[in-house]
């Protein structure tokens, strides 16, 4: 289920069933004419790592809204992230993942109080490439066997 109206009107009546919340985490850099177009992309690619797994799990699953940090700001996030996460654990979700592809955020896994999913990721390139394709859909399962193990 996604933060949308329609499947918040499903998810209320059902959430002791959805036990588990993914949280996409997208670093951005506005001042950085560099850092924009890398960062742009690697937003797009997560947006379609959630969404597979999302879907592969609906029912199960809740995606929240994007969280967007200041690339290179992970020490003074720890907790805006985890004052987040103490928000939507008051729906209940059991079990809270954090998906990024910024290894910066490993520093810190130990101060979240979510599952820290790092996925190392393409840095550019063309979204609808069959390589780009075949490697989102690869990583995607081994994030999906992730989760299941903490089940």
């Amino acid at each position: 289920m996604r933060w949308t109206e329609k499947d918040i009107k499903q998810y209320l009546p059902e959430k002791e069933y959805i036990d588990t919340l993914l949280i996409p985490m997208i670093p951005f850099d506005p001042a950085s004419d560099q850092m924009m177009g890398k960062q742009a992309f690697q937003r797009e690619i997560n947006q379609i790592f959630t969404n597979l797994i999302e879907k592969e799990y609906r029912g199960r699953i809740f995606l929240a809204p994007e969280y967007y940090y200041i690339s290179g700001t992970a020490e003074t996030e720890v907790s805006r992230l985890n004052s987040w996460i103490s928000q939507f654990r008051k729906q209940p979700f059991k079990h809270v993942f954090l998906l990024t592809f910024d290894a910066k955020w490993k520093k810190h896994e130990d101060e979240l109080t979510g599952k820290l999913l790092w996925v190392p990721a393409i840095q550019s390139g063309n979204i609808q490439s069959t390589e780009t394709q075949s490697f989102v859909k690869e990583q995607a399962g081994q994030i999906s066997e992730l989760i299941q193990a903490y089940w």
